[in-house]
Parts: structure tokens; sequence; C-alpha cells
């Protein structure tokens, strides 16, 4: 009797262990879909647009809650794009989703979307997301190590000045070089930051930094990386002036 009563206890254990294995609190729930065809990825053109067309036919997202792009590629010396993160919020069935694309070198993609309990305060992602993909990626220098490209957004204060000279707007496909532009406003704003890959920090067996001449940089403190300023945030500056 008294291994059976154990039996049943280790039953009882086990279950318990498996249940809240398998139990996804609701913030956590995911989805991911099936593989998409391939996009287009061709040297200096990341698929950016092609990426939110996929999502829009491939996930059952309400566009008008759309909110709050958030985007990371990577580009190998040549230009050819080695990878793309892209996600966004939106509903679905009234309830807010995170919906992501993962995109690799050779143009599959790979959608996916999490249950959430807020939404972000943010504009629509599908102006930052243009304003992206209407930069002359053929005009940039990709250095030694490439470069990588992420979308920042920003709720402070804060003004920048061609120190560095890397501040630019994007209009029209062109890049226009800024003097000045400053942010005062209860709105949230983007930045799009190109920036080289930097060599990575090697320590070796006694602790001692090998390369002691690198130093952590900000991307805007960065002569070689571009900080660019959409048209919405543009409209969105309290101060712009051009070089």
């Amino acid at each position: 009797m008294k291994d059976r009563w154990l039996a049943v206890g280790i039953l009882i254990a086990v279950a318990l262990v498996l249940g809240r294995a398998l139990y996804v609190p609701p913030g956590y729930e995911t989805i991911d879909y099936a593989t998409v065809p391939l996009l287009p990825v061709e040297r200096c053109n990341p698929p950016l647009l092609e990426a939110w067309e996929a999502m829009a036919s491939g996930i059952p997202f309400e566009n008008e809650t759309a909110r709050g792009a958030m985007l990371d590629m990577g580009f190998d010396a040549n230009g050819s794009v080695t990878y793309l993160q892209f996600h966004f919020f939106a509903d679905m069935e009234g309830e807010p989703w995170v919906h992501s694309a993962f995109v690799l070198r050779n143009g599959s993609a790979y959608l996916s979307s999490q249950r959430l309990d807020y939404r972000p305060p943010r504009p629509h992602p599908l102006g930052v997301l243009t304003a992206v993909d209407d930069i002359p990626f053929g005009e940039i220098s990709y250095g030694e190590r490439g470069m990588n490209l992420k979308v920042f957004h920003h709720e402070e204060n804060r003004t920048y000045d061609d120190t560095y000279g890397n501040i630019y707007a994007i209009e029209n496909g062109t890049f226009h070089p800024l003097r000045e532009i400053s942010f005062a406003t209860a709105e949230v704003w983007h930045t799009i930051e190109i920036y080289p890959i930097r060599e990575p920090l090697i320590i070796e067996a006694n602790g001692k930094q090998q390369n002691e001449n690198l130093k952590a940089t900000r991307i805007d403190e960065d002569p070689r990386a571009r900080v660019v300023f959409a048209p919405r945030e543009i409209g969105l500056a309290e101060k712009v002036v051009y070089a």
C-alpha cells in the first residue's frame, strides 16, 4: 500500500511539473507562422517594404492599431544585407501583440507574434520604415567590417549639432546635411542610426585588453556614422538648421 501511494504521489508531482512547463502565461503566448516566400535581397537594397507586405498578408493584425517600429539590420563590407529584424505592435482581435519578422541573407523570412499586455504610445511603423527604404544605400561607405542600421525611439528633449559632421535629413532619396536639430516635444520621435561594425574587444588570459587603443564611442559621436532624421521628425523638431 505504501508503494502504491508513493507511485501516486510521483505521478501527481510529474503532472504538476509538466503542467507548469506547458502553461504559457498570456503575456508570453506566441504564434510562429509558416515561412513566407523568399524576399528579394539585393546589394544595397534591403527588402523593407517587402517585409512589411509579407507581414500584412501573413499576420491578421489590425493595421490601424500598428505602432512603434523597431528595426535592426546588418550589412557586410560589400553592402549586402546579412540580416534584417523588424518588430512592431498591433492588435489582433482587440488584444495587444508584438509582431516580428526575421529575414536572412538569402531572403528567407520568418514571422511570429507574441501576446502582450500593453500598447506603447508610438507612431505607426510604416512612416519610419518608408524613410529607411528611401535611404540611398549605394552612397554609404561600408568600411572593412560592414555597417549596422538601427531605429531608436526617444521621449526626451535633445539637441544634435554638426560637431561630428554626421547628422542628416532624408528626403526624396537624398541625404541633406544638417547643422543642428533640436527636439522639445511630448511626441515620441525616432533616429535612424547607421554605424560601422566595431572591432571586438580582445581580453587576454591575464585580463588585459589586447587592443588597448580601442575605445567605446557613442554612435552620434562617431564621424563614420550617420544619424538620420525622417520627414516626420523634421516636422516635429523645434529647430532645424540645414548645412
